[in-house]
C-alpha cells in the first residue's frame, strides 16, 4: 500500500510540474499570427530612397520626386478637417504632379527650408507590404511674415516594387496657412 501511495504522490507531483511548465492560454485568444508582424531597418535602398526625396525636397528638386512617387500617386494629408463624411481621410487630386507642385510652392513661401534626416525606417511586413516612415523635423522662415518656424512632421510612403503608390503627411498646418495668408494680403 505504501508503495501504491508514493507511485501516485510521484505521479500527482510530475502532472503538476509539467502543467505548470506549460503557458496558459487566455480564454477567447485568437492563436493566429499578427498580421502587422515583420522587419524594419534604416539601412535598405528604400530608406536611402526617401532621404534622397527628402534633401531634394529642401533643394527645391522635384526630379527624385519624378522618378520614386508614381504617376497615380495618391496623397493623404492627415490634417484637421481634411477628411470625408465618413471620417477618412481625403485623398489629394492630382497625383504626382500635384504632389510635386504643391512642395515647389512652400519654396514661394519660405527660404531657408531644411529637414532633419536621421529618423527614416523601411518596414517589411510578413504578408509582403512595404511602407517606409519619416519623422522629422521642418523649419523654414516665411518670405512674408519673416518668421521662423519649426514644424515636427510624419509621414508614411507606401510602396509597390520601386515606386512610392502613397504618401500619407501629418503636420501642423498653422505656420503654412498663416503664410499663405500673408502672401494674399500683399
Amino acid at each position: 500500500m505504501k508503495k501504491l501511495i508514493l507511485i501516485l504522490l510521484a505521479t500527482a507531483n510530475i502532472a503538476l510540474m509539467t502543467s505548470c511548465s506549460k503557458e496558459e492560454s487566455k480564454k477567447g485568444e485568437s492563436t493566429t499570427e499578427d498580421k502587422d508582424a515583420g522587419s524594419y531597418t534604416s539601412l535598405d535602398e528604400k530608406s536611402a530612397k526617401v532621404k534622397q526625396l527628402v534633401e531634394a525636397y529642401v533643394k527645391n528638386d522635384s526630379t527624385v520626386g519624378h522618378e520614386i512617387y508614381a504617376d497615380t500617386l495618391q496623397s493623404l494629408n492627415w490634417f484637421a478637417n481634411n477628411q470625408d463624411s465618413l471620417l477618412k481621410t481625403k485623398v489629394s487630386p492630382g497625383g504626382r504632379a500635384a504632389f510635386l507642385k504643391g512642395d515647389a510652392d512652400t519654396h514661394n513661401l519660405f527660404s531657408g527650408i531644411t529637414m532633419s534626416t536621421d529618423n527614416i525606417k523601411t518596414f517589411t511586413f510578413n504578408d509582403g507590404r512595404v511602407l517606409s516612415g519619416y519623422w522629422g523635423m521642418w523649419t523654414g522662415t516665411g518670405k512674408f511674415t519673416k518668421a521662423f518656424s519649426s514644424v515636427p512632421i510624419h509621414m508614411i510612403l507606401v510602396w509597390e516594387g520601386d515606386k512610392v503608390v502613397k504618401i500619407y503627411r501629418m503636420f501642423d498646418t498653422v505656420t503654412l496657412q498663416a503664410e499663405i495668408a500673408a502672401s494674399q494680403a500683399k
